[in-house]
């Protein structure tokens, strides 16, 4: 099962991204740190680890 972690977007923006079974990173390379103070503010996703969690569905 993948979770969801908020962090930043490479402008610093808070986003979803999905995290890897580990929870070590993200579907989309970024390391897993803090959340960002603002998550409860965001439903804006990162787009790249949407499309890699989609295909991760797809294949099963």
């Amino acid at each position: 099962m993948h979770e969801m972690w908020c962090g930043a977007d490479m402008s610093g923006e808070p986003v979803w991204h999905v995290l890897t079974p580990d929870k070590t990173s993200t579907l989309c390379g970024v390391e897993k740190q803090e959340e960002a103070a603002r998550r409860h503010t965001t439903d804006r996703h990162c787009f790249s680890c949407m499309k890699s969690f989609q295909l991760v569905v797809e294949s099963r």
